[in-house]
This record gives C-alpha cells, structure tokens and sequence, in this order.
C-alpha cells in the first residue's frame, strides 16, 4: 500500500477507504444546500446581559451611595451652622428691665407723692391767716368751742399751696412719666434682641431648608439618571440586535475570546503528533452535537486542546486531505472535482483544532478552543472550509475518484 494512503489511514484510524488502488468510482449526486436558519448577512455581536444588568446595578447602588452620602454632608453642615448660631446669640433677656425685681425696686427712684398739709405744716411755716370775726361772738368762743368738737377737719385742710414748691418738686404725672420711660427702655431693647436672636435662627432655618432642598434636588437628580439608564437599557433591550426578523429568523452571534480549561478526554486510539488537514468546498455535518473543549495527550507526552463534536453524518463536497510526513513531504488525499464524500455508519468522533470557513455559505466564521462556537447547532453547513483536525474515529469514509500525490 502506498506510504500516502498508510498515512491517512493512520489519521483517521477507523475510516475505510473506499476505491484505494482501483478505478475511480463514478461521481455522486451533489446533495441539495441546507437552508439558512439565521439571517443571511454576517454575524451579530450578541450583547452580553449578565454584564449589563451588573453594571446597571452597580451604577444605580453608586448613584445611591453617592446621594446619601451627599445627604449626609448637607446635615451635618446645617447642624454646624445651627450649632455656631446657638453659641454665638446673646441669653435672651426676661422683659422686665432687670431679673431681680427687688434690685429694680432699689434701683428705681421714688415717685414723689403730692404734699400733704401736715407734711407742710412741719416744714415751713404757715402764711398768717386773715381773721374774720363773727359779730355775735367777739370772742371767738365758738370756733374755740368747733375745733374742740371737730379735730378732723381741721387738721384735713390744707394751706394754700407755696409757689416756691412747684418749681422744685417734680409733678407725679411727670414723675410716672420718666419712670414709665426708664421701664420701656429696657423691654424695648429685649425686644430688640429678641427680634436679633429671631432673624438669626430664621437664617440657620432657611439655610437647613436650603440644605435639605438641595439634597432632595441631588437625589432626584441619582433617581431620575437611574430611571434614564433603565429607559435607555428597555430601549436596548427593545432594540435587541438578536431580535428575529420578518421571517422569525435571528442573526447568528458572533464568535467571541473565551479561554477555558477543557476537560481531559481518552481517544479510541492515540492521536497523531502532527494534525491532518482537510480543504473542501462543502461541509455537512447533520446530527451534530458540540460537547465542549477536551485535552488530548499525543503520543509525544505533550497535551493540545481540540473541540469535540459527535457527527451522526457527514458530507465532504471536493474533498482535499493533506497530511505532514517526515522530511517536509505532505501527502494527499482528493476526490474528484464535483463529488461528495460521505461518512456513514455510526457516529463520527471528531477532534478539531480549527475550523473555518463560511457558515451556510453566507457568515464567514472561526471556531478553535479559544473562540468556541456560540451555539450548539445540529446542522452545521460550511462553504470554502478548511478544517485542522487533531484526530478522527468512526464511521466508513468513501471517496469518489480518489487520487494521491505527494509534494514537498
């Protein structure tokens, strides 16, 4: 058997080469191309929501923060301001003119009484009296005998006020006045100071109004951004770039960075160290389940990560299998142009370091460990596909037409 064909062999242990060493079977019917699910056009990239509605979280508990924190810097300033007021303002005065009313009592002057005729009897002495005797009594025994009888009245009469004392002695209505006068001046300046400790604890109300205004405004403010980035956010949502069109049908989503660990997986057989590579104008792989990235160990010791796929069928439109030998020689493996070749027979265990090409012959993509592929799809049809594949089990490979050559 040529050292070419032992080679493909040994990359695909488990498939039959149909036709080695006999003439080229006739072609097959091409099958019919599998509609488009998805959108024609290229890929979408889907927003990623988890990491939306976490930073959405994250702003509104920020913008939270934020307006309680400012909350409280505004109360603690306008309880400063209230405290400086309350140091800085006078003990309001009582509104008698002074606290101790026996002190005001000594304090203030006496009101002069009007002058009594006893009172002035014993100060100075009394004008000579015109004397009017009655004719029938030359004597003046009668009003001997009337002051004897009634002492009262004659001690209530009062002399004829003395020019000379008015302009000495204050009136008592003048005397109330200025009295009056001394006792208002005080209560008007507890009034004032009244009024002064009112205006200023008016301010310290009006500033903590201010304050508590603004801080009401500033969590408005966070509430209302809050509720424009959830609008915003439904509005994205309501123009979800994956919505479906007309047709029901959705964009495919485009492959995006993602390294994992994979899991390690035992082949049938040992795996090749080099891997084999396939060129093909079509790819069909119906019943196809993708089952996440694996670690292959090589024959070498060495470990390399592939995606597994199990195939139920498979369709190679122009098949072209390429594989490295020693010495920089590359054997190959073709069909003849414009036939298919199958897969059939059981399930097909593929091993896939890179995968390329246009999906549904309309969305060029690339799927390899690190960009795995966003969807698990079950018919997956390529277009101008190249594939790099670690290894390959099961199922009956036939080839129409094959040829072989080697190059290098």
């Amino acid at each position: 058997m040529p050292a070419g064909k032992a080679i493909a062999i040994a990359a695909m242990p488990t498939a039959v080469l149909m036709g080695m060493g006999l003439t080229p079977t006739l072609a097959q019917a091409k099958p019919g191309v599998p509609d488009n699910p998805f959108q024609d056009g290229p890929c979408v990239t889907a927003p990623d929501k988890d990491a939306e509605q976490d930073a959405a979280a994250k702003e509104k508990e920020a913008a939270k923060k934020e307006a309680a924190k400012k909350e409280a810097a505004e109360k603690e300033a306008a309880e400063k301001d209230a405290a400086k007021k309350d140091d800085a303002k006078e003990p309001t005065p009582s509104t008698s003119p002074s606290g101790d009313k026996a002190d005001q009592d000594d304090k203030a002057e006496p009101t002069p009484k009007p002058s009594d005729g006893a009172d002035d009897k014993e100060s100075e002495p009394a004008p000579e009296p015109t004397e009017t005797r009655n004719p029938w009594d030359p004597l003046g025994v009668g009003d001997a005998l009337k002051d004897v009888f009634t002492p009262d009245e004659k001690e209530s009469e009062s002399p004829e006020p003395d020019p000379s004392a008015s302009k000495e002695t204050e009136s008592p209505e003048d005397a109330a006045k200025d009295t009056t006068d001394k006792v208002t001046e005080p209560a008007d300046d507890a009034k004032d100071t009244v009024d002064k400790v009112g205006d200023g604890l008016k301010d310290g109300a009006d500033k903590a109004k201010d304050g508590a205004d603004k801080v009401t405004d500033d969590v408005g403010k966070a509430a209302k951004g809050a509720a424009d980035k959830a609008k915003e956010d439904a509005g994205a949502e309501a123009e979800d770039p994956m919505a479906p069109d007309e047709n029901g049908k959705k964009p495919f989503p485009c492959v995006v960075e993602k390294k994992v660990d994979g899991k390690t997986e035992q082949t049938p057989s040992p795996i090749p160290n080099q891997p084999w590579h396939l060129e093909a104008s079509s790819l069909t792989l119906k019943g196809a389940d993708y089952q996440g990235v694996v670690n292959l160990t090589m024959p070498n010791g060495k470990t390399k990560q592939a995606l597994k796929y199990v195939i139920q069928k498979t369709d190679i439109g122009d098949l072209h299998q390429i594989v490295e030998g020693p010495g920089g020689k590359k054997y190959h493996v073709e069909a003849a142009k414009g036939t298919t070749s199958t897969i059939r027979g059981g399930e097909t265990t593929m091993y896939t370091e890179r995968i390329s090409g246009k999906l549904f012959g309309l969305i060029p993509i690339t799927f390899d460990p690190e960009h795995p592929p966003p969807l698990n799809i079950p018919l997956i049809y390529f277009t101008d596909v190249t594939v790099q594949q670690a290894g390959q089990f099961g199922g009956n490979l036939t080839v129409p037409g094959l040829q072989q050559s080697i190059t290098g």
